[in-house]
């Protein structure tokens, strides 16, 4: 499934002396792309306080993303809802990556085992953290972020599962591959070394 539009409402047929420009993307680059910006606002020498929005969005379009990489295989039918021809849902995604039926298609594939505590962490990520975000309610809202480390370092430790160890077919090329693991590796090095981190597990 693709297409191309135009963001100006300009027929495409209509004769410019300008070149068209196109912004060109995969599912696998979006996924990538929402790793890249997780990374980038975990990485900053000391994370604002209000980083933690964009990291926890990033993270969930990351997730998401590989997630649905993941399923697709080579037929991107396999990740569209019959009954409305729309992308499966993100909790969908999640409990399909964790189901063989779904996910086994090499000699190699395995499913995704989640334990409490990474359940836990996709749910405070989704249902706390990006969804109140994404659909802020007017209001004075106050969150204690000392778990959001935590809960970081256990959806990047997900998402280095889904997008190199599910053993799935992922149009990842070698330099996308290694990108994946160093964002995966090294965001989680800098999430141990956060001094929320460091307070949260000594307590």
């Amino acid at each position: 499934m693709g297409g191309k539009f135009n963001c100006m409402g300009i027929s495409n047929s209509r004769k410019s002396a300008v070149k068209n420009k196109y912004l060109e993307i995969t599912e696998e680059v979006n996924a990538l792309d929402f790793l890249e910006k997780a990374y980038f606002f975990i990485s900053q020498n000391k994370i604002k306080t209000i980083n933690w929005k964009w990291i926890s969005i990033a993270l969930h379009g990351a997730l998401y993303g590989f997630a649905i990489c993941m399923l697709k295989g080579t037929n991107y039918e396999r990740v569209i809802n019959e009954s409305n021809n729309r992308l499966i849902s993100f909790d969908e995604a999640i409990k399909r990556c964790q189901r063989p039926k779904y996910v086994k298609m090499t000699t190699i594939s395995k499913e995704l085992v989640l334990n409490h505590k990474q359940r836990e962490s996709i749910r405070i990520l989704k249902d706390l953290l990006r969804n109140n975000f994404i659909h802020y309610i007017p209001s004075n809202w106050s969150i204690e972020i000392h778990g959001c480390p935590n809960v970081a370092i256990d959806i990047l430790s997900i998402i280095k599962f889904l997008a190199l160890k599910s053993g799935n077919y992922l149009s990842l090329s070698d330099a996308q591959k290694k990108k994946v693991e160093f964002y995966t590796d090294n965001g989680i090095l800098i999430l141990k070394n956060n001094k929320l981190y460091k307070e949260s597990v000594s307590e």
